[in-house]
């Protein structure tokens, strides 16, 4: 147990950094990248969610550090600075503990959740659809662009992280009714599912929850635009 949690904390750090490099506007190549946990052997669903889990934290991390160090260069009273690197310390470590007693998705994935083990060993597979809402029903969609709003966006892209690479991101603007909206395409075979995550697992089709207003001639395959959210795998 101990070298299973040492090898995922390590791999959470390399997380951590692929997400300060992101940041700075990394240049890297991702396919041989030391930083790309996709490159570690996990499944594409693990490595997926331990991404997100890591972005989300690196962005908390720093929201809190340019704040102090807005405070800082504000010239504020000496007093004042030194609350407001309490004030960031402090809820630093309030995320950091949160962050360790709190369960997220990627730390059940190996041992204590049945469901995401399945959608870890049996991805890109129709059947795993109901599985996918009950996932995001019970543990909630992040806001994945981090744009402060959890919208069609963020449910599409949590999908296709929990889904697996033939999970396509799709686009329907339709200037015609004013439909601006992303959802997912599944490809199975011959098979195509539209599917409106933000739905249910027992209604979930694009064309039964939009109705006419949802015109297929107007969807746009977008995945390859949100690979640095999804892993780089698209």
């Amino acid at each position: 147990m101990g070298k299973i949690m040492d090898y995922k904390s390590s791999l959470y750090n390399i997380a951590l950094q692929c997400a300060r490099l992101n940041d700075e506007g990394c240049s890297r190549g991702c396919e041989c990248c030391q930083f790309n946990i996709f490159n570690y052997g996990l499944p594409i669903n693990e490595a997926s969610l331990l991404k997100a889990n890591a972005y989300t934290d690196y962005h908390k991390r720093k929201q809190v550090l340019k704040y102090a160090e807005n405070e800082i260069n504000s010239e504020k009273t000496t007093n004042l600075i030194i609350t407001v690197i309490i004030f960031g310390l402090i809820a630093w470590a309030c995320s950091s503990v949160h962050a360790c007693v709190t369960p997220q998705p990627a730390d059940l994935i190996p041992e204590q959740e049945p469901i995401l083990v399945q959608l870890r060993d049996n991805p890109n597979t129709p059947s795993n659809i109901p599985l996918i809402f009950q996932v995001m029903e019970k543990w909630g969609v992040p806001d994945l662009n981090e744009d402060g709003k959890v919208n069609c966006i963020d449910y599409s892209l949590w999908f296709r992280m929990l889904y697996g690479s033939n999970a396509r991101l799709m686009i329907n603007r339709n200037p015609r009714n004013g439909m601006n909206h992303m959802f997912v395409r599944v490809w199975y075979g011959f098979q195509i599912i539209d599917i409106e995550p933000q739905g249910s697992a027992s209604r979930y089709s694009m064309g039964i929850i939009w109705g006419n207003k949802y015109d297929p001639q107007y969807n746009k395959d977008v995945t390859s635009q949100w690979s640095h959210v999804v892993g780089g795998m698209y």
